[in-house]
């Protein structure tokens, strides 16, 4: 019965742990993988170039925070 209750409660820390280590890490690659293209499209957006940037980074971020957690191992 503890020894159950134990792996049950060691499963959920490890689960965890990947999740953010999923998050810590994954995020900055997938967010610096998508910077060229950022910068290219911004190029011809309506408004300003640093707007446009901002705005195509939070809709990456935005993007993360909605999907990046539902694919974690």
């Amino acid at each position: 019965m503890i020894q159950t209750i134990l792996e049950a409660v060691f499963e959920f820390i490890l689960e965890c742990l990947v999740s953010l280590c999923w998050w810590y890490l994954l995020f900055p690659v997938v967010w610096l993988v998508s910077m060229p293209f950022i910068l290219l499209l911004a190029l011809f957006q309506q408004e300003r170039y640093d707007v446009a940037v901002n705005n195509l980074l939070t809709s990456v971020h935005c993007f993360w925070c909605d999907w990046g957690l539902f694919f974690t191992p």
